[in-house]
């Protein structure tokens, strides 16, 4: 996956282009200009018998082919001089191979040099030279043809189609060097062929011993990109995208398209639900593009198997009803059947709400009416958001000091004694009179709470998040003497103690009671 950008367009993502599988030698420039690189995807192309002898050209990355740059040549101010003495494949008799130059053509170049390995010997030219005349791609092959009476022939490949300016083409040569036959393509089409089949033409082959380096870009304006040399015939029918394929044997057809996949994002609060999807895209005929997405509150990495995907069908209706706090999408994008044309994106967001947490509980007092020996019971005013109302409740936190709170109280016993949660609903309350009253008893269900089951994944109220350890949890019972500080928060259905803390209010400002202690002597 490549994202593409041009000057004065937007950043946009599409699947990236072919590669060759072998070579000889590779050049996408991703490297150092003084040193050219191989790709950076790994592919050990870069021959030992090919070395670069100097280097001079401008790195664009506005515009390339392979990779996330190109070279940029202005005439003969840059050019690339490759040793290629001691490859076979410029020797005397070499195998058939292939060169493959990606090109993309400036208003300047329509008259250029684009590669050339030529020299004179006793005043007689040898070598190739690809050059462009009015835009036409042409080949020259100089004295590189044997006869067997000693003498050598030239000829020439040119192409009748002209290289588009502004855009990336491809041109290769295929040197045949077995059949004595030659093609010249253009994206893949055949626009030049020369064979001779002369009963006198021993071979092809370059002169012994010719240390000549192999120029690239001697003359030219424009970039170069991906640059290639491997044996043997083009790999395949020239496409820029993956085709098609189909295996004889098995009778299936395959076509694998590439990813897309964004880092892991996170909202602001846990328990996001997504309400609609925008993207601009372009999609020509026959190809194909699919969107993915997957959500949890728990945090996650990319390689997660676990967590399921969900394919996007509509982006607005039938959306995941998962809730979430982080968050990856994922793209697919398959080329048409061809190989020709592809989809892209130009811009692609998420709408979502945001669970946001409950506003902390107001007017938190203690009932007015207190007597020794008595309950101590607390009034406050009763949250509005729905998720505190419906399925949400309240905790109570205390300590001897007051920012720093020592137990909490969140859970009561029922009418039938099972644990069930805070919600102010108690006798003579009101929607501004939320009731709740703490006994010792009330202390000790806090403090040591059973082991429990949890409810659905959905919706679990905080009475059913309890311990499984069965281990005592932290608190303390109130002593005769000391006074105790009393704050109040508010939570909603979602909050969950293990992936969505954030779903409890901030602590209400502090009151206090003291417990009077008996003094005997």
């Amino acid at each position: 996956m490549v994202q593409n950008s041009e000057p004065g367009k937007k950043n946009f993502l599409k699947p990236k282009e072919n590669t060759p599988k072998h070579g000889e030698l590779f050049f996408d420039f991703e490297g150092e200009v003084t040193e050219p690189q191989s790709s950076e995807n790994g592919i050990p192309f870069k021959s030992k018998s090919i070395s670069v002898v100097s280097s001079s050209y401008l790195a664009d990355d506005q515009s390339y082919f392979f990779g996330k740059r190109s070279a940029y040549f202005s005439g003969r101010r840059n050019q690339i001089h490759l040793s290629v003495s001691g490859n076979s494949l410029f020797g005397t008799h070499p195998d058939p191979f292939t060169i493959t130059i990606p090109i993309r053509l400036s208003e300047q170049g329509a008259g250029s040099v684009i590669l050339d390995r030529t020299v004179f010997v006793k005043g007689k030219k040898y070598g190739i030279s690809l050059e462009l005349n009015e835009s036409k791609p042409t080949l020259y092959v100089n004295n590189l043809l044997q006869k067997s009476d000693g003498r050598t022939t030239s000829f020439i490949l040119e192409s009748p189609v002209k290289i588009k300016r502004k855009t990336w083409e491809v041109i290769s040569i295929y040197f045949d060097t077995l059949n004595h036959r030659f093609v010249l393509y253009q994206n893949g089409t055949e626009t030049a062929e020369y064979e001779n089949n002369e009963a006198n033409t021993l071979g092809f082959g370059f002169p012994e011993n010719d240390s000549t380096p192999l120029v690239l870009g001697k003359s030219f304006y424009g970039n170069l990109d991906g640059f290639h040399i491997h044996k043997g015939e083009p790999e395949v029918e020239y496409t820029k995208f993956e085709p098609v394929r189909y295996d004889d044997e098995t009778k299936i057809g395959y076509m694998e398209g590439n990813t897309a996949l964004s880092p892991v994002l996170e909202t602001k609060y846990s328990n996001s639900s997504l309400t609609r999807i925008h993207w601009n895209v372009e999609q020509p005929k026959d190809t194909m593009l699919e969107l993915y997405f997957r959500g949890s509150n728990q945090k996650f990495v990319d390689s997660n198997t676990n967590l399921s995907w969900t394919r996007i069908k509509s982006l607005e209706k039938e959306l995941p009803k998962n809730k979430f706090k982080y968050y990856q999408w994922k793209l697919w994008f398959r080329p048409d059947p061809m190989g020709k044309s592809v989809p892209n994106i130009q811009s692609l967001s998420f709408e979502y709400t945001e669970q946001t947490p409950p506003d902390l509980p107001t007017r938190f007092r203690l009932e007015s009416s207190l007597t020794q020996g008595k309950p101590l019971c607390f009034l406050w005013n009763s949250n509005h958001e729905k998720e505190v109302q419906n399925g949400g409740g309240y905790i109570i936190h205390y300590g001897l000091t007051p920012n720093r709170m020592l137990g909490s109280i969140f859970v009561k016993k029922d009418k039938t004694g099972a644990l069930t949660k805070i919600d102010g609903n108690e006798e003579d309350s009101s929607f501004k009179n939320k009731r709740f009253c703490i006994t010792e008893d009330t202390l000790v269900n806090n403090i040591y709470i059973p082991e429990g089951e949890l409810a659905a994944d959905e919706f679990r109220p905080l009475a059913d998040q309890v311990d499984t350890s069965r281990k005592e949890k932290r608190g303390l019972l109130f002593q005769p003497g000391l006074t105790y500080y009393f704050r109040i928060s508010a939570y909603n259905r979602y909050l969950n103690e293990w992936d969505s803390k954030d779903q409890r209010s901030p602590l209400s400002p502090p009151i206090s009671f003291s417990f009077p202690k008996e003094v005997s002597n």
